[in-house]
This record gives structure tokens, C-alpha cells and sequence, in this order.
């Protein structure tokens, strides 16, 4: 126990009174005399012993009672082991308030976020008037970088809203830490309010700090129950008009009971396509299908919701993507054009198909073209070369089918350069192509499933035959996969990445001389969902909290583009950072995107992208650190003063209080000492002489 004013214990010389006025108040007899002491009879005698230890009794009770009441004025406290901490003079305080998504949970005053802005507000009060405050958010917002007075505190806290940010201990005390730093004052202190997360606290990554007191308030949700649209996706790459298609959806349930019959909603470009019901095991996912039909061309932004409470921000999933009405082809030929090429793509409606010789190629259009075909060259040119390399470094795809003539060493130029392996050598052994990677994207749903959703060829299926061959080599560390082969194990088609592209190379050119591959049934699906997979294609959906540049493809780049990010639905715009790196530009948000929802990249008033944004589903699992287990790992951690505001029904105002100044001790000698005076009023009159 510490004295605040010792001074007051010369008080103590007023415990002299009571004794002298017990030493000098003895009682005097008078003598009387009787005639006759037969009346002495009925008078009780007086017991000495008695009388004397009442006395004692009523003098204890006024020593003590008058020790308690110097004491509770020199105002007794126990220490605190932070007090040596604060210095006297201003306080500098630094408060963080959590107010992430998961905040919108329920505790039994509201939100978690109004109980946060309370407990700020309490905090605030315990303070004094000269102190200084400093509010600090999830946001990390440009006005919260500066110590304001009482009041102005109190009104920023007022205007604390919910926010897509995800922020981990270490960012929230680092940031704490580099405000103090600024100040240059000892008296330094930091709150952080928060619901401490299991999922994004970062609680095992704490910062060490041996300077700063670190103050941890918890808020807890009554109920971490919630189901939320974790992701979706297509099971097929290729998007048509007029096609079916299945969207998944893996959906998740972080509460422990099991949920049936949930209906979720599919609405693409604001119709609505399709409606589901599933069922979901607790602390489980459950991933749904929905098929429709892709009506049109063009940029498709779809949403798909579900219903849940009290936590909603999780239960709306964003995605868009586009349908080509047209693919363009590009063919270069070598000394003429292939018929079976020509007819297969210039009649079909869904492809515009170019030729160009070799020898007179615009290389500016190649951006235009997700596919190059290239088609018996003999010799592959120098400049043709470096610009396929480019071409494909952007994205670009070629097919590849080598000359009747081409030579192995003519062509080791081009596949030096695209780092892939090349051919070895011509073989004129007669093969027929007998495995096909049924497992590849590119034969994915062109074959019948059997009962079971397998494709299984028969043995004696009929593929095509290959008369004369180049053989496909081997190349270390190369990441090609084979998609068609022959008998004796060698490559007839191989699929190779190459930058941000992909190379198919057939072993023989598209000949009957060569092959039946030409004329058999398998020559058009393999060349058509070549073209397909080639259309240019981006993300189905981005991630709010992250910050990832945005790639365009290479028909969107243009010399000193001026981009900008549009909301679908108007009143919000901006212009993004935009860095060219070489053949691929990249836009950079600088987390100036906060809403989830549909955007569109726009150029010279044209719409050439469209984009999807969702918060992180990271904060959908409001599971959080208990008191007990926050306080065990902060023990751990590398902070030298901290400590936990548990939840108590004492005001938290008090119980700051009490950490910087101590347990005050005045109350209780002052009820002490009414309890003294109670007792010798007791003994006075209930105690008989």
C-alpha cells in the first residue's frame, strides 16, 4: 500500500484525545449513609471487571475509527505494476477500433461495431482534458494520422463505419508505434477494441515493443454462426451463345448445426437465371451446380446471393465474364493454303478466319488474333521469329503444322526461341495414333460419358493413321503435355506454354500425303477446341483486399491509353495507375475500390473490360481468441507492458483508472471507520455495566 498524501499521518496525534479523555473520566463516589442496610439487598452490585473492559472496548473503537478516517485522507492505494509508466503531464493515447466486416456481429448490446464505439468513447473519459487522442481504424485513413482534443475524438469515433479492410495486429502496432515516434512523448499509450479474430488477427506475428503500454479490449459476438459464398467457378473454360453451362459454387457453413433447404439465386445482368435449394453439414462446405443457358454476346456480370442473418456482407458473390460472338484466326501459310483449314473455319459463322502468306505479313495485327495458325512454313524467318515470341510472351497461341519439305534445322531457330522442344528427325514408319489425353482441357466434353461420367475409348477404337511423321523430341524441364500419341509412344500432339501463351505442335502437317487426321472425325473438335481455349479470358472475379494489378490482354493496349474504372451502376469512377511493362499493361487501384460489386474499364468512352469485386471471405469465420487465450498468447509475445480489459460490469472507465493509478484504498477506511463508530455506539448501548 502507497500513500498519496503522507503528510496527513500527523493526524494521527488525534488518537491522543480519546485515551486522555478515558484516563481522566473516572468516576467519584459519594459516601451515603444508612440507618439501616437491610435495604442494600435489591441493589446489584457494580462488577469492576465488567465496567473496565467495556470501557477499553469503546476506547479501541475510537482509536480505530479515528486511524481510518486520517488514513482515508491520505488517500491509500495499491500500486499498479504499469504506474511507473505513466509519467505526469499529458497523456498521449492512441485507440484502434476494429471495425472489419466481422464486426457486424451481434453481442447483447447491438453490434459489435456500437460496442466498440462505446468502449472508446469510456476510454476517452478516463482521460483528461489536456490529453491527447488519436483514432486509428482498419482504413488506415489519412485524417486518423493526427492526436486531437476530447471532443473532436468523441466526433470521429461517432463517424466510424463498417469497412472491406483487413488489418493484423503487427500493421495495427507497427502503425501505433510510428505515430508515438512522431510525437516524441513518454506518455504513451494504446488501446486496440477489436473482436481479435482467429482467422486475420495475426496474433502469433506480434511486433516486440519495450516502450509503448498495449492496452487489448475484446468484444465478443454472442454467436459466430454463418454461412457464406466462399467461390464459383465454371467447369468448362469455353463460353458460347446459346450454350449450357454449369456454375459451381462452393458454399461454407462456420456454425456447428446443419442447415437444410437453403435456397441461393442466380442473376445474370440483372435477370434472373437460375434457383437451387442445398443442404449443408455443420462446420462444413457444400459445393452446388447451376446450369443455364448463355443467351448472348458480350460482357456477362453475374451475382448469386443467399440469405443469412445477422452477418450479410458475405452472402452476395460478384463474377462477370465474356462471350466472343466472333473468334478471330489468323493463318500464315508457307507456299499455299490448306483446304481443310480454310473450310473448317472461313464457313463457320462463329470464326473470322485471315490468311496471309509468310512472306507478307502485317505483324501490327497479330494483337488482334488469339490464334496464329501456321501453316506448312519450310523456313520460319528471322523477324517472324521475334514477333511470335512477342505474340505469344502477350498471351498469344499458335498451332503449329510443320512443312512437307520443312527442314530440322530450318525450324530449331524457332523452337530455340520459344524454348520448347523441337524435332529430331523424320519418320516414315507407318503409326496409328492410338491414346488420346482424355484428361486435357482441350478434349474435356468431347466425348461421351459413360454411367458413371467417365469417357472410356474402346480398344478397337478407330483413330486416325500416320503415314510419315516428324518426331517430337524431349526437352528437359519442359512443361508440355502430350495430347494425342501413336502406337509406339511417340508425340503426334503436343501442347506446350510458352510466355503467357500456349504452342500446339503437330508432328505431320495437315497432308493426306502425310496422314488421315485431315478427313477423320477427330481433325475438327481437336481443331476447334483449339481455337476455343484460345480466346482471351480474365478472372472471373478479384479480391477487394488485395492488391494485384489488373492485366489487360493485348488487343486492349494502346499507345498512351487514358483508363478509367466505372461502377456498372453509376456515381463512382476513377482513374487508375497504369504501368506498361513491355507487351502487357497493368492497372494498379491502390485499394481506391471499397464497395464490392460490378465495374467496367473503359477507354475513349469504350467498355473493354469488365470486372467483378468481392470482399475477402477471410473474416466470414467469426471465430475469436478468448480473454484466456489472448492474455496466454500476449504473455508470449514480444510486448514488455500489455495487459487485457477483461468484461466486467465495472465501468471501463474505472478499470482504466485503476491500471494507471492504482486500486484506490480511501473508501474503505472511510466505511471502516463509520463501522468503528457504529460498534461503540453498539457497545454503549447494549453492553451493561
Amino acid at each position: 500500500m502507497v500513500l498519496a498524501q503522507p503528510l496527513f499521518l500527523l493526524a494521527l496525534t488525534a488518537l491522543a484525545i480519546p485515551v486522555v479523555i478515558h484516563l481522566f473520566n473516572f468516576r467519584r463516589y459519594r459516601k451515603i449513609y444508612f440507618s439501616n442496610v437491610r435495604f442494600l439487598q435489591e441493589i446489584r452490585q457494580e462488577s469492576r471487571h465488567r465496567s473496565q473492559l467495556k470501557q477499553l472496548l469503546i476506547l479501541l473503537m475510537r482509536i480505530l475509527a479515528i486511524a481510518c478516517l486520517v488514513l482515508a485522507f491520505t488517500r491509500p492505494y495499491i500500486p499498479s505494476p504499469w504506474q511507473h509508466k505513466t509519467g505526469q503531464g499529458k497523456q498521449l493515447v492512441s485507440i484502434y477500433i476494429d471495425n472489419t466486416f466481422s464486426m457486424e456481429a451481434l453481442s447483447r448490446n447491438g453490434t459489435l461495431l456500437e460496442s466498440a464505439r462505446k468502449k472508446a468513447h469510456e476510454i476517452a473519459d478516463a482521460y483528461g482534458p489536456s490529453d491527447q487522442f488519436q483514432l486509428l481504424t482498419a482504413d488506415f485513413e489519412g485524417q486518423h494520422q493526427r492526436f486531437v482534443s476530447h471532443d473532436e475524438f468523441n466526433t470521429m469515433v461517432d463517424e466510424v463505419h463498417l469497412t472491406p479492410a483487413i488489418r493484423s495486429l503487427k500493421e495495427i502496432l507497427t502503425r501505433q508505434a510510428e505515430l508515438f515516434t512522431g510525437m516524441h512523448h513518454a506518455n504513451a499509450i494504446s488501446y486496440i477494441i477489436s473482436d481479435f479474430q482467429k482467422s486475420t488477427s495475426g496474433i502469433q506475428d506480434l511486433p516486440s515493443d519495450t516502450n509503448t503500454m498495449h492496452v487489448f479490449v475484446p468484444v465478443s459476438p454472442e454467436k459466430t454462426d454463418n454461412l457464406a459464398i466462399d467461390s464459383a467457378w465454371f467447369d468448362n473454360p469455353i463460353q458460347q451463345p446459346g450454350q449450357t453451362v454449369n456454375l459451381k459454387i462452393r458454399i461454407r457453413n462456420y456454425s456447428g448445426e446443419s442447415l437444410e433447404k437453403i435456397p441461393v439465386r442466380l442473376i445474370i445482368n440483372e435477370a434472373a437465371k437460375a434457383v437451387a435449394s442445398f443442404s449443408i453439414e455443420g462446420n462444413g462446405t457444400q459445393t452446388v451446380t447451376l446450369p443455364y443457358s448463355n443467351n448472348a454476346s458480350g460482357i456477362q456480370y453475374g451475382t448469386l446471393e443467399i440469405t443469412d442473418y445477422p452477418v450479410t456482407w458475405d452472402d452476395k458473390f460478384f463474377f462477370s465474364y465474356r462471350i466472343n460472338s466472333v473468334i478471330p484466326i489468323l493463318c500464315i501459310n508457307g507456299k499455299k493454303e490448306n483446304p481443310f483449314l480454310k473450310a473448317l473455319f472461313e464457313n463457320d459463322s462463329a470464326f473470322s478466319f485471315r490468311s496471309a502468306n509468310i512472306n507478307q505479313i502485317d505483324f501490327s495485327i497479330f494483337g488482334h488474333y488469339p490464334l496464329i495458325l501456321l501453316n506448312e512454313p519450310d523456313d520460319i524467318p528471322s523477324g517472324l521469329i521475334q514477333e511470335l515470341k512477342k505474340y505469344t510472351g502477350n498471351g498469344g497461341n499458335i498451332a503449329f503444322f510443320p512443312g512437307e519439305n520443312g527442314s530440322t534445322t530450318q525450324y530449331s531457330a524457332f523452337f530455340n526461341s520459344m524454348e520448347i522442344a523441337g524435332f529430331s528427325g523424320m519418320d516414315t514408319t507407318r503409326q496409328r495414333i492410338s491414346e488420346v489425353n482424355l484428361e486435357s482441357k482441350l478434349y474435356s466434353n468431347v466425348f461421351e460419358k459413360d454411367a458413371s461420367g467417365h469417357v472410356v475409348l474402346p480398344e478397337n477404337a478407330d483413330l486416325p493413321v500416320v503415314k510419315k511423321y516428324y518426331v517430337i523430341g524431349q526437352k528437359v524441364r519442359s512443361a508440355g503435355e502430350d495430347l494425342l500419341k501413336l502406337q509406339n509412344g511417340k508425340t503426334f500432339l503436343r501442347v506446350t506454354p510458352v510466355g503467357k501463351g500456349q504452342i500446339y505442335l503437330f508432328a505431320s502437317p495437315a497432308e493426306e500425303a502425310f496422314t488421315g487426321f485431315p478427313k477423320h472425325p477427330l481433325f475438327v473438335p481437336t481443331l476447334y477446341r483449339i481455337a476455343m481455349l484460345s480466346q482471351p479470358s480474365w478472372p472471373l472475379f478479384h479480391d477487394l483486399s488485395s492488391d494485384q494489378p489488373i492485366e489487360l490482354e493485348s488487343d486492349s493496349v494502346k499507345s498512351e491509353p487514358v483508363y478509367k474504372i466505372k461502377k456498372t451502376t453509376g456515381g463512382f469512377e476513377f482513374i487508375p495507375e497504369v504501368r506498361n511493362m513491355g507487351t502487357v499493361t497493368l492497372l494498379y487501384t491502390h485499394g481506391q475500390i471499397k464497395e464490392a460489386g460490378q465495374y467496367t474499364i473503359e477507354n475513349d468512352g469504350n467498355i473493354i473490360r469488365g470486372l467483378s469485386f468481392n470482399y475477402n471471405r477471410q473474416e466470414s469465420d467469426l471465430r475469436c481468441y478468448s480473454t484466456r487465450e489472448l492474455q496466454s498468447f500476449l504473455k508470449q509475445s514480444g510486448l514488455k507492458y500489455q495487459t487485457v480489459l477483461a468484461s466486467r460490469h465495472a465501468p471501463i472507465s474505472g478499470q482504466i483508472r485503476e491500471m494507471s493509478q492504482g486500486t484506490p484504498l480511501w473508501k474503505w477506511f472511510v466505511i471502516m471507520t463509520l463501522l468503528f463508530i457504529a460498534a461503540e455506539i453498539a457497545i454503549i448501548r447494549l453492553m451493561k455495566d
